[in-house]
């Protein structure tokens, strides 16, 4: 079972790159779709995103509902870290401490979900 939380992570964790990419695009075009479309790495993000699909998929057949949906929220989690360390974003005391709530919250609904 813990080989579905695996997958789930590595699902979480290409979702969020696979943000931080388009993002990336997006701020290279300006926010122009049209013009990002002749872009190569565009191309390869959407692959990206194709694997993080299946690997989301594959632990959806073995992971209860109800940890597998609020787990994906680890994606802002990480999507805070992405945006401080790569787009300059701020940090405050407050957004760490949402953060660790959130992390906080999925580890209780794990732990609930192991022992039962």
């Amino acid at each position: 079972m813990i080989k579905y939380y695996g997958i789930l992570l590595l699902s979480i964790i290409i979702t969020t790159l696979v943000q931080a990419s388009l993002k990336a695009i997006s701020v290279k075009y300006n926010g122009s779709f049209f013009d990002s479309l002749f872009d190569f790495k565009l191309y390869f993000v959407i692959l990206l995103y194709g694997i993080a699909l299946v690997a989301w998929f594959t632990s959806a057949a073995k992971i209860p509902y109800t940890i597998l949906i609020p787990a994906n929220i680890l994606t802002i989690v990480l999507g805070g870290f992405i945006g401080y360390f790569l787009f300059g974003e701020e940090f405050s005391f407050y957004r760490i401490l949402a953060y660790l709530i959130i992390i906080l919250g999925i580890l209780v609904l794990m732990l609930d979900a192991y022992k039962n």
